[in-house]
């Protein structure tokens, strides 16, 4: 197949990150695969990330408009492929106009996002000649919208954050030590850009409610991210008495130290399809603690690798985080169970075959 993946720029979500792996996993499978950028740039927009994978863009420069498209439909009418894979909110709200423009060309719209979905989005899925969603939630919210159930497929997201188990130990001592972190205190770990939508803020609030009603208990609060709520966050948690728990790390390359000398995930998330991020932390042998927010119950095993929780539930949350912090054996047994779980359900290999074969039913190829 010709493939042609469509991204507004290389940020640093889990969108772009998929978008990444698929595109490098195409090629490698003998498909000639290209990544069309509206703009370059951005935090994955680096040799060692866009390794093995052909990229151009629209613009020879950012802009800080990544709505704008220049030349678009000029582009595709020169590559010819044979689909179109849209990636991310802003390029899906064109895969409408590009469907209805290049009738021969197989044009694959995609909703993976937590938010509120623009117009041109929404109207684009009712046009595009199928639909790939990472979660059943986004299934079923679009059944319900009376879209044709053929038109519909599901993969999850792959995994992208693996290491062997001695990488991962190892990396625990290290950060560990370098943070003076006990051996039975429980690190609680937050991966995610700070945005309002990842609910910060309302996070910081219920581990200050678990200081008040548990002061003795051992337990750390580690941020990891960049983001508008960056620095709004920071000053609220120094000017509630959360600056000896809490700890914020900006946006990391690599995220792994963090997910081995963490003990739980935490997400107070209003806007996730499928976190990347609580994937990854299962992969990396940490459990869950989160809202059950969209497709957040298909990313773990209630019960057994996490504890899922009514949105807003904020005394659920803080007994969840209360009984974590007083178990270590807990911890370890549900982050036992947790990474097998996660490779089972999210391998790189499975989660790229899957839409492989998507894409090439769809497109006759079969």
């Amino acid at each position: 197949m010709k493939i042609l993946l469509l991204q507004d720029f290389l940020r640093i979500g889990g969108t772009e990150k998929q978008t990444l792996f698929l595109a490098r996993t195409f090629r490698e499978a003998g498909h000639a695969t290209e990544l069309l950028l509206f703009e370059p740039g951005g935090h994955l927009a680096t040799p060692e990330e866009l390794e093995g994978i052909k990229v151009s863009s629209l613009q020879p420069f950012r802009t800080g408009l990544p709505l704008l498209a220049p030349g678009l439909r000029r582009a595709v009418a020169k590559r010819q492929p044979q689909v179109i894979l849209c990636m991310g909110r802003t390029a899906n709200c064109y895969a409408g106009f590009l469907q209805k423009r290049f009738p021969d060309i197989v044009v694959v719209g995609t909703l993976r996002t937590g938010k509120i979905l623009f117009p041109l989005h929404h109207w684009s899925m009712g046009v595009v000649r199928a639909v790939l969603v990472n979660s059943n939630w986004w299934k079923r919210r679009l059944l319900e919208r009376a879209f044709p159930p053929e038109r519909i497929h599901v993969v999850h997201n792959a995994v992208l954050l693996e290491r062997a188990r001695g990488e991962i130990r190892d990396n625990r001592t290290v950060m560990r030590q370098r943070y003076r972190i006990g051996a039975e205190e429980c690190v609680f770990l937050n991966v995610a850009t700070f945005r309002p939508g990842k609910q910060h803020r309302h996070l910081l609030q219920l581990f200050a409610r678990l200081r008040k009603e548990a002061p003795g208990l051992p337990w750390r609060l580690w941020l990891v991210g960049d983001g508008t709520e960056y620095h709004r966050c920071k000053r609220w948690a120094a000017e509630n008495g959360l600056g000896t728990r809490v700890r914020f790390f900006h946006f990391q390359k690599d995220p792994l130290p963090f997910y081995a000398a963490g003990d739980v995930a935490v997400s107070a998330s209003r806007e996730d399809s499928l976190p990347n991020f609580l994937i990854e932390a299962q992969a990396s042998g940490l459990p869950v603690i989160s809202y059950d927010c969209r497709g957040v119950r298909e990313t773990c095993l209630p019960g057994r690798t996490g504890k899922i929780l009514r949105t807003g539930d904020r005394e659920g949350f803080v007994a969840a985080l209360k009984e974590f912090a007083c178990c270590p054996e807990l911890r370890r047994q549900w982050g036992g169970a947790a990474p097998a779980f996660a490779r089972d359900r999210f391998s790189r290999e499975s989660q790229a075959l899957a839409t492989l074969r998507f894409l090439e039913q769809v497109t006759g190829t079969t």
